[in-house]
């Protein structure tokens, strides 16, 4: 009778389940901060209307009269604009929220000297 002699490799299952884990993992930080940027966007909003609803509201809504009105190449030069500040702010959560993907891949135990 022998014994079994434990793999150096993780098995397969363990490698899909891994991979799973860690999109899985970066599908809800990415998703939880495009929502934060999003809720940075309605505080700009709320904040130009002095934190009250009709407020926000109402620049909302002379902000919508403005673009609308607005020609083309107005237009185009206020979406890029709006892109790169939503990139920015993108970049700036992430650098904040880099922790939370500091256990997306799982580290190794095993010491230099290959003791666990």
């Amino acid at each position: 009778m022998t014994a079994a002699v434990p793999s150096a490799s993780p098995a397969p299952a363990s490698r899909w389940a891994d991979a799973c884990y860690a999109a899985l993992r970066l599908a809800g930080w990415l998703t939880t901060s495009s929502a934060i940027v999003a809720a940075l966007w309605v505080l700009f909003f709320v904040m130009l209307g002095e934190f009250t609803f009709a407020g926000a509201v109402l620049h909302l809504g002379n902000f919508a009269a403005r673009y609308v009105a607005a020609d083309l190449e107005r237009r185009a030069a206020f979406e890029t604009q709006f892109w790169i500040a939503s990139a920015v702010l993108f970049l700036v959560i992430g650098v904040l929220r880099r922790h939370a993907l500091r256990d997306l891949i799982p580290h190794s135990k095993e010491t230099a000297d290959g003791q666990v």
